[in-house]
C-alpha cells in the first residue's frame, strides 16, 4: 500500500551537526521534527511511484503535511511494537528500489537520469522506502484479521453495480497516417482496389506504431473509450466491416478500415469473481486501517507549524 510517508530521519530522529539552528520544522511526531526536505522528498518519491503530480495549492499542501505527520506517528508506532525493524525495513527498501524500480526504468544508469528529474537520487528514494516498509507492517499487522470476501458479498455487489462490469463494442481496425488529403484519398483508393497494406503501410504511414504492422491495431474500444482522438474515433465508428474511411485530425489524414466488430456487453459474474473479491477485500483492509491510523495520530503528540 503506497502512502504518502516521510523519510528514516523522521521516524528514528537522526540529527546532524549544524553551525546554525535548524530552521522551524513543518510539524512534530511525538517530538521528532518533520522538516521541508523530508516533506518534499515524501511528495516527489509519490509523485514518481504513482505516476501523479501533487497539488501544489497552499491547501493541499497543508494537507499533506498533516497526513504526512499522521502517517509517520503510524510509522513510529510500528517500530516501537516491533512489527518490523528499522534493519528489516532498510533491507526490504533497497530491495525493492533494485528489483522493482531500476527493473522498471530499464537499469541503474536509467533509474538515475530518471530520479534527477525528480529531484532524487537512490540513496533518497531508499530512505522514503524504508518509511513504506513501515507502514506496509503496520498495514498487515492491523488488517491480518478481516475477513475475506465471501461469493455472496461479491455477487450481491456486482448484482448492485453491472454498469462497472460493461465491455463496450470493439472494432477491429487498421490505419495509415499522412500529412495531406490528396495522398489520403490515393492510398484511399489503391486500397480498396486490392493495394497491400503491408506495403502502402510502410511507404507512407507517418504513424510509428503500425507502419511496420501493415498498420494494424487490433482490437480496440469505440467511443471515447478508445483514446483515440474525438475526429478519429468518430469517422471508425460509422465504419461497418470492409468500409474504408478517411479522418482529418492535428496528426494529419489517417486512412482507416475497420475488418470486424464486437458488440458491446456485460461481463459474467464467473470471469469477474476473483478480481471483484480482492478489490472488495482491499477496501475492508482500507477502511480498518485507516480507523486504526486515525486513533494512533489522535494518541500522539502531533503539532502541525505548516502555514
Amino acid at each position: 500500500m503506497l502512502a504518502l510517508v516521510g523519510t528514516a530521519a523522521a521516524a528514528c530522529g537522526n540529527t546532524s551537526q549544524a553551525a546554525s539552528p535548524s530552521p522551524k520544522p513543518l510539524a512534530e511526531i511525538n517530538g521528532t521534527p518533520l522538516t521541508t526536505q523530508e516533506w518534499k522528498l515524501a511528495v516527489n518519491a509519490t509523485d514518481l511511484l504513482q505516476g501523479v503530480t501533487m497539488s501544489t495549492t497552499k491547501s493541499a499542501e497543508k494537507q499533506q503535511v498533516k497526513d504526512l505527520a499522521a502517517q509517520i506517528a503510524v510509522e513510529q508506532w510500528a517500530l516501537k511494537h516491533h512489527i518490523i525493524t528499522q534493519q528489516t525495513a532498510e533491507k526490504n527498501a533497497k530491495l525493492f528500489v533494485s528489483e522493482n524500480v531500476e527493473t522498471a526504468l530499464g537499469g541503474k544508469k536509467k533509474t538515475v537520469a530518471a530520479l534527477k528529474k525528480q529531484h532524487l537520487t537512490i540513496a533518497s528514494l531508499t530512505q522514503f522506502m524504508v518509511q513504506q516498509m513501515e507502514w506496509d507492517a503496520a498495514f498487515s499487522a492491523e488488517t491480518k484479521n478481516v475477513k475475506p470476501v465471501t461469493t455472496a458479498e461479491a455477487q450481491a455487489y456486482y448484482n448492485a453495480h453491472k454498469s462497472e462490469f460493461a465491455t463496450p463494442a470493439q472494432d477491429k481496425m487498421r490505419m495509415i497516417l499522412v500529412k495531406n488529403k490528396s495522398l489520403a484519398q490515393k492510398i484511399e483508393s489503391e486500397l480498396e482496389h486490392g493495394g497491400s497494406w503491408s506495403a502502402l503501410a510502410k511507404q507512407y504511414s507517418l504513424d510509428t506504431y503500425s507502419k511496420d504492422k501493415g498498420g494494424e491495431y487490433g482490437w480496440v474500444n469505440t467511443g471515447p473509450s478508445s483514446n483515440f482522438v474525438k475526429p478519429f474515433y468518430e469517422e471508425m465508428d460509422k465504419l461497418k466491416p470492409g468500409q474504408y474511411g478517411i479522418a482529418h485530425t492535428q496528426y494529419g489524414y489517417h486512412v482507416i478500415e475497420v475488418q470486424a466488430t464486437k458488440p458491446g456487453g456485460t461481463q459474467p459474474f464467473s470471469q469477474v469473481k476473483s478480481q471483484l473479491a480482492s478489490g472488495l477485500l482491499q477496501q475492508k483492509q482500507t477502511q480498518v486501517f485507516q480507523g486504526f491510523a486515525k486513533k494512533i495520530a489522535k494518541q500522539s503528540h502531533v503539532k502541525i507549524y505548516f502555514k
